[in-house]
Parts: C-alpha cells; structure tokens; sequence
C-alpha cells in the first residue's frame, strides 16, 4: 500500500513540475498575417492565437495535417494548443489559406 501512495505521489509530482516550467508563446493572428509565423517551443510547451481584428465570423487556425483547429475567434479572443510531440507543424489561417506559419516542436 505505501509504494503505490509512493508511486502517486512521485507521478503527482512528476506532472507539477513538468507544468509549472511549460512555457506558452503567442501568436498576434491579422488579416493575412501570423506574427511571429514561425515559432520553436520545447514538447509540453503551448501556443495561444491571439485574433488582433475584425473579420466577420472571426479568424479560425487550422493545421495542414488536421491535427489541431481553432474555433473562430472574434477580435480580441484567443485559444491554446499544447504540443506533445517533436515535429514541425505547419498551420494557416482558415480565412486567409496564404497566411502560413509554422511551430518547431523540439
């Protein structure tokens, strides 16, 4: 009973601290444009879209590979993706399909 008490408590632990030094960067999301458009993050860390603008229907993110998609956000509302695996994801910005970025997951 007391090593599987250890265990949890050791994982608990593990997850605290593998959150508390995840770093989030953030991307400003205009009309045809990503600022910055490429961006290198450590696995575990996230990336917010920040909507800067009007658009009707709002601005939405998605991944060329499917992986990951936004809502639409109107101006001035965000939303996170947290990256858990090394690669290269390349996005756009769904209204604006030559608005191109990247994230470099190390």
């Amino acid at each position: 009973m007391n090593k599987i008490i250890l265990s949890v408590s050791l994982i608990t632990l593990m997850l605290f601290f593998y959150n508390a030094f995840a770093e989030d960067v953030t991307i400003e999301v205009s009309h045809n444009s990503l600022e910055p458009a490429s961006v290198s993050i450590s696995s575990g860390d996230s990336v917010t879209f920040h909507n800067k603008v009007e658009m009707p229907g709002g601005h939405s993110i998605v991944a060329e590979d499917a992986s990951f998609s936004s809502p639409d956000m109107a101006k001035d509302e965000s939303w996170s993706h947290t990256f858990t695996e090394a690669g290269t994801y390349h996005y756009h910005i769904k209204q604006h399909p030559d608005a191109k970025g990247e994230v470099v997951v190390k």
